[in-house]
Order: C-alpha cells, then structure tokens, then sequence
C-alpha cells in the first residue's frame, strides 16, 4: 500500500478493529458467533477496501470510496442493532460511536478530495480513460 501507515483513515480503521474485537468478545454467546463475527468481518472489508483504494490512481479512487462508505453503513446498522438489544453498554457504545463519528468524517473528506481528483482529470483528459487506466479500473471493479 502506498505509505498505509502514512494514511490516517488507515491508522483510525486498523485501531477500530481491535476495539471492535474487545466489544464482540464479551457479547453472548448467541450472538458472538452471528452478529459479532459479522461485525468483525464487515470491519476487515473496510480496512481491505482502503488497501485497495489507496492502490489506484487519484482519479479512480472515488468508487472504492464509496463502497468502503456502503460497507462503513453497514457496520454501523449492525452496531446499532447490537446496541439496541442490549449486547453494548451505552460506556462501550458511546466509545464506538465517536469512532465512527471521525472515521465518517475521514471517509467523507476522501470522498470529496477523490472527486476534486476526478474532475480535474475528466476535464484534462477530455473525459476519456487511457487504456492503462481502464485496464486498472477493470482489475479495481473485479
């Protein structure tokens, strides 16, 4: 990855992870193993998404964005969940909930700055991809 520990949305995904584990690790055993293993794997997309992303040109990287903020959605409906039925402590969800608050915040501002960089090459390029780059966004979307 292009300097991942340079990139902070890295940094704040990867830390997440391990919190995400220390909460999953207490829930019942009915759901430890369902919701919590879903959590957990939902979280390790997001940070294999930003891997990912970080790969592909400036200009490219606008999809990946958004699917690591689908994928961010889905996470925090299943926390939400968890919470609602009790599996959370409201100490341990208000934690999580400020993480997520400046992790959205870090997927936002990608995902305009990726857009920014998505224009500028549209419009210096006349709208067309090379055939490296489609090449690139082939590999990207499969």
């Amino acid at each position: 990855m292009n300097q991942r520990a340079h990139l902070p949305i890295y940094t704040k995904t990867y830390d997440f992870i391990k919190l995400v584990y220390q909460i999953t690790r207490q829930f019942k055993r009915e759901y430890k193993y369902s919701l919590g293993v879903e959590l957990e794997q939902i979280a390790w997309q997001m940070l294999d998404e930003i891997i990912k992303t970080n790969y592909l040109s400036d200009y490219l990287k606008k999809d990946g964005i958004k699917t690591i903020s689908a994928l961010f959605d889905r996470f925090k409906i299943r926390f939400r969940f968890a919470f609602e039925i009790d599996l959370i402590s409201d100490k341990k969800f208000a934690i999580v909930q400020k993480n997520i608050e400046e992790i959205g915040k870090m997927i936002g501002g990608w995902l305009d700055w990726a857009i920014k960089q998505n224009r500028i090459h549209l419009k210096r390029s006349g709208g067309n991809l090379t055939s490296a780059e489609s090449l690139q966004k082939f590999v990207y979307d499969n």
